[in-house]
């Protein structure tokens, strides 16, 4: 299982998003982004992820989801 956002929940805020901090591998990053409507977006390293799920459960919007590979 692995993370996937849904982009039409998430704020994709650095500063308030709960999951980046909560992983306890790194694997949640933001990154500037001019094309989103917020000027950023929330991203996965898939290589560090090993699918714990604690992202789901911290995300302050409910955007992530866990999903077969």
């Amino acid at each position: 299982m692995k993370p996937y956002i849904v982009k039409r929940k998430c704020p994709a805020q650095k500063d308030i998003c709960k999951a980046i901090p909560a992983c306890p591998h790194g694997a949640i990053g933001y990154v500037e982004d001019a094309q989103e409507p917020l000027g950023g977006r929330i991203v996965f390293d898939y290589a560090l992820c090993d699918g714990c799920g604690l992202c789901v459960t911290e995300c302050c919007g409910a955007a992530i989801e866990l999903r077969d590979n």
